[in-house]
């Protein structure tokens, strides 16, 4: 099983640049589920969709997996993962 890393850098399309430096790319999935994760957080730019995204929020992960949902939000299809478990930075 393949997995992403999303930092809180790469949240909402107006912090992504394309590739060549141009306009914000388009977001293209939504993280559903789990506690304490603020709503500016779910949506996202991957490039390649893989089964698993891992959010790092604060000192913790929130692990994510893909579903076959599509959803519009804003727009825009973005595809769902939903929420399947948190673990912890070791300090």
């Amino acid at each position: 099983m393949t997995s992403t890393f999303l930092t809180t850098a790469q949240v909402h399309p107006h912090n992504i640049l394309r590739s060549d430096g141009s306009l914000p790319a388009e977001p293209n999935i939504l993280l559903t589920g789990g506690t304490g994760i603020r709503e500016d957080l779910r949506v996202h730019r991957v490039e390649r969709m893989e089964d698993r995204v891992k959010l790092q929020v604060e000192n913790r992960y929130e692990h994510f997996e893909a579903t076959s949902e599509v959803r519009d939000v804003d727009g825009h299809s973005l595809r769902v993962y939903d929420w399947i478990y948190r673990t912890y930075i070791a300090e």
